[in-house]
Order: structure tokens, then C-alpha cells, then sequence
């Protein structure tokens, strides 16, 4: 269970290039979108919600890995496959030149899709040595230690995304700069010479897994229907629904307040080096602190700094440059939110039984991504409530903006009120304290079938309502 022997050093570099691939092209291909494609903020919003489906359907993938073996091993075929997948299509918008805005979001999403395909066989891979090689008080910790490789690689990828974006041709403030195609070339060589050459020397435990899909789905079911796991599972599905992104924000950002792609590529990149520094808090602090008090400040402090933005869309920096008051409002976000994010996957272990962990770990990190998903389908949604349009940031017409912020901030303090309820009957708590409370919660054996059904349901369609709406903007980009 070292993330870092010779065996797993193709781990390392993976999740190592899942953080560059998450931040290398984010900020150059919004900044092209606004700049050079004049796109509407739904369609910027969009773009966020289409390269963050592909989380919202990894259980598939840990399905395929967990049953269907290729060439005798259960992950390596697909791991590997995934990357393929992330080089085809970046090579693809490479030779495009100048892809339209229907390509470069059916594009990006597919491509994402390949990463995560590899990321969900990486965390099977993880989590299995966990249960063979991590002693009980250290459940977790090669877990944290992937997530601290790849929160490296995103503060990396987000620096290089914000020098290499920026001659004027492209709407930039300096003389020189890729072209948008060339940054999709870059992408796919840096995955062509730090992942393939790796993937021959990969080590995967054996996988024994009994019976075949219905089997396999049965046991999902009667493992979601425990009290111990659904309820305090809709809690957390409500609690990441709550982080309602702004959808007009990098709109704003660029044609408001008129920050480049190397501004706005800066303002990530410190967000994502204190995500780092928020990983390595955790681990040295917070590891074994409670859960419960951990959500509570933290959900507090993530809310005040969202409602802060209010701050930059009135103009009352108190006199600090745009760029640095920004900086403080998105970056420290990320800080405080990774606070919270680790504790999630440590109680999806205590949950998970033996034997499906590919499919079981994918399925309840889904969740998660599932409910953040609908939140940005709820941004995009506000969007066309009020006027955010290109032309009017342009013009200093902010009141949509104001609004949207106002609105997202508040919804992020609802989740405060959940965590320190519990069930009236059988006294589960919505969100346990530590990972010998979540164990204790399903070892109970009580279960409901109606939980079990609204899991499923509301997993389901969220999916399906995502989806519809992702493909909507894009046939329908000006719909707002």
C-alpha cells in the first residue's frame, strides 16, 4: 500500500496527469470560448458541467472493470484504454485548428470520459491495496497521498495553462502563446511520453469476483438499502448539491473586469496549490478529527468566502488590486473544501464490502459527483434568469451578476443545517462522526427498500437530467 513503489509508480504519474489534465486546458479553452467564440455564460457553464459528467459515470466504468477481465487482468486494459481515449481526442481539436463551440464541448467531454475511465480503475486499484496493506488506523492515508500527487499536477497544469494562453492574436496581453490547437497538442504529448511508457510495469492484485451482473447488482442493492449507508448518502448528495457555482463568473471575470488568461489562470493556479496545502493540513492535522465539527467551520468559511465575491462585483476591495481580492475569494475556497473532501472517501472505505470494491468505490464517489453535477445544472439554470449576457459585463451592467452571487452564497450555507441531525426512529446520524461511527451505523443490519429505490431513482435522473441539458445549450447555445 506505498503509492510510491515501483509498481505503483504508473499510479503516481497517473494521478499526477489527471491533475494536469483537469487544469492544463480549463482556463485557456473558457478564455477561448468567451474571447474568440463569444460564447453566452450558459454555454461557459456548460462547458464546466459537460468535463465534470464523466464523474458522474465512473460506477460504469468500475463496472466493466470489476466484470469483464481482458487479456486476463480486470484493470489494466482499461486503464490504459482511458488514455488512449484522452490522446485521440486531443489530437483531434489539434487538427480542427479553430474547433466551434459544438466541438470543443462534445470534444472535451469525451475526452474527460477516457480520464476517468483510468481514474476509476486507479482508485480500485487504491482502494484493494488499502484492504490488503493498510492497517486499520491508517485507513485511507495512499488514498490521500494520490489525491496530494494529483492536486500537485493541477496547481502545474494550472500555471502552464496560464502562460502559454496569452499572445494578442488570441485575445491575450502578451506577444507570444500557443494557439488554442497547440495547447491541445501539449496535452496530448505530455500524456504520450509520462503514461504509456509506464503502463507495461503495472502491478494489480487479483481480482475474485463471484457470480455476474444481477449478482452484482443485488449486492449493490441490498449494500446501498443499509440505513448506515443511504441516509447518511442523501446528506452528502444535498450537501454537494448545495456548492451552486455562479455560471456568469468566468464570463465576469473576463469581460467585466476584463482579467486575461494568464489573470484568470494565476487565480487557479494559487487554488489549486492550496488545495495541495489544504491535503497536507489534513493529513498532518485533521487527519483523525471528527467529522461533524470539520463540516461545520468548514462549510461556514467555504459560504462566507463565496458570499465575499459580493465584495468584487460592488467594487468594495478596500483598495486591494481586483486580481489579488479575487484570488482571496475562489483560492482559499478550494482550501477549506478539501477539507471536506477527503473525510467523504475515508467513510465511502468504512462502508464499502469486500469483493466489489471497483464497483462499490465508484458507485458512492459518483454520488457525490452526481449531486455537484445538478449543482451546476441549478447555476445554469439561474442564468437564464436574469441578464448576464457578454454585452452586458461589457457594458458595467453587473445587477445579474450581483444577483447570481447573492444566491449561490446563501445556498451553500443550507448544508449546516443537516449535520448534527439524526434519524427520529433509529437514531442515524446524517453524517457520522468517524470511521468507527459509519461501521457501527451499517453494522446495525436494518435496511430500507424505499432508501434503496430513492438512491437509485435520484441517482438515475440526475444523470439523465444532466446530460439533457448539457446537450441542450449546445444545440441551443443563445437559449438564454
Amino acid at each position: 500500500a506505498d503509492l510510491y513503489a515501483f509498481p505503483n509508480w504508473s499510479l503516481a504519474c497517473h494521478y499526477f496527469n489527471v491533475g494536469v489534465a483537469l487544469n492544463l486546458l480549463a482556463t485557456p479553452v473558457s478564455f477561448y470560448l468567451v474571447e474568440s467564440l463569444d460564447a453566452s455564460a450558459a454555454v461557459t457553464n456548460t462547458y464546466a458541467a459537460l468535463t465534470y459528467l464523466p464523474w458522474c459515470l465512473k460506477v460504469f466504468f468500475g463496472l466493466q472493470s470489476d466484470l469483464v477481465p481482458v487479456f486476463g487482468t480486470h484493470r489494466r486494459f482499461y486503464y490504459a484504454l482511458g488514455w488512449v481515449v484522452f490522446f485521440l481526442c486531443n489530437c483531434e481539436l489539434w487538427r480542427e485548428g479553430e474547433p466551434g463551440i459544438a466541438s470543443t464541448l462534445l470534444l472535451s467531454f469525451v475526452m474527460t470520459m477516457g480520464c476517468l475511465m483510468s481514474d476509476t480503475v486507479a482508485d480500485a486499484i487504491i482502494l484493494e491495496c488499502t484492504t490488503a496493506g493498510e492497517a486499520e488506523a491508517d485507513t485511507g492515508r495512499m488514498r490521500t497521498h494520490g489525491y496530494l500527487v494529483r492536486q500537485v499536477g493541477s496547481t502545474l497544469g494550472s500555471l502552464g495553462g496560464a502562460v502559454i494562453y496569452n499572445s494578442k492574436s488570441d485575445g491575450g496581453d502578451w506577444s507570444w502563446g500557443f494557439t488554442i490547437a497547440q495547447c491541445f497538442a501539449l496535452q496530448a504529448l505530455f500524456v504520450g511520453l509520462t503514461i504509456f511508457p509506464l503502463v507495461p510495469f503495472m502491478y494489480e492484485l487479483p481480482v475474485k469476483l463471484k457470480g455476474d451482473a444481477k449478482a452484482l447488482w443485488r449486492d449493490m442493492w441490498t449494500f446501498v438499502a443499509n440505513d448506515g449507508v443511504w441516509v447518511p448518502l442523501m446528506y452528502l448528495y444535498f450537501y454537494n448539491l448545495c456548492f451552486v457555482s455562479n455560471p456568469a463568473w468566468y464570463n465576469f471575470l473576463y469581460d467585466g473586469l476584463d482579467f486575461s488568461n494568464f489573470a484568470v489562470g494565476m487565480l487557479y493556479t494559487v487554488g489549486s496549490l492550496l488545495s495541495v496545502v489544504g491535503l497536507y493540513v489534513y493529513e498532518k492535522v485533521f487527519f483523525k478529527t471528527a467529522w461533524r465539527p470539520l463540516y461545520l467551520w468548514v462549510t461556514v468559511i467555504s459560504a462566507g468566502f463565496s458570499l465575499l465575491q459580493v465584495l468584487l462585483v460592488t467594487g468594495e476591495t478596500f483598495g486591494l488590486p481586483k486580481i489579488l481580492f479575487a484570488t482571496g475569494d475562489v483560492s482559499l475556497q478550494d482550501f477549506v473544501q478539501m477539507l471536506t473532501f477527503i473525510p467523504m472517501c475515508v467513510m465511502f472505505f468504512a462502508m464499502i464490502p469486500k469483493g466489489t470494491e471497483g464497483t462499490a468505490y465508484a458507485m458512492l464517489s459518483t454520488w457525490q459527483n452526481v449531486a455537484a453535477e445538478v449543482g451546476y445544472d441549478i447555476g445554469t439554470s439561474l442564468d437564464c434568469g436574469v441578464n448576464v449576457s457578454n454585452s452586458a459585463l461589457e457594458k458595467g451592467n453587473w445587477t445579474g451578476v450581483l444577483k447570481l452571487t447573492i444566491i449561490c452564497g446563501c445556498i451553500q450555507f443550507l448544508p449546516v443545517f443537516g449535520i448534527y441531525v439524526e434519524t427520529p426512529r433509529d437514531k442515524v446520524k446524517l453524517l457520522p462522526n468517524d470511521i468507527a461511527e459509519t461501521t457501527a451505523q451499517c453494522e446495525r443490519g436494518r435496511s430500507s427498500w424505499w432508501g434503496a429505490f430513492a438512491f437509485f431513482f435520484l441517482f438515475s435522473a440526475s444523470i439523465v437530467v444532466s446530460l439533457g441539458q448539457a446537450l441542450y445549450v449546445i444545440y441551443y447555445p443563445n437559449s438564454c
